[in-house]
């Protein structure tokens, strides 16, 4: 009898075990996929930051930007009197 109940509590306890292990598991899968979620929103922003990045870096923009600030091509600086 003694051997029976030894028994019983042991796969008691290994089934509690195994049900903390799997709800470990089933947090961390919920986790994991909040955090996928969250990477791929951070992918298209930086996409978008890189694209924007690239349009605001073009020639003919930065040469609006700098003749708006009284900046003139090197060209034109070296001659001028």
């Amino acid at each position: 009898m003694r051997t029976a109940l030894r028994m019983g509590f042991l796969y008691l306890l290994a089934l509690l075990l195994l049900f903390a292990l799997g709800h470990r598991n089933q947090m961390e899968k919920a986790r994991m996929a909040r955090l996928e979620v969250q990477l791929e929103a951070l992918s298209q922003r930086e996409e978008a930051l890189l694209k924007e990045g690239w349009e605001a870096a073009k020639p003919h923009r930065v040469l609006d930007w700098a003749k708006e600030r009284g900046f003139v091509p090197m060209s034109q600086g070296r001659w001028a009197p």
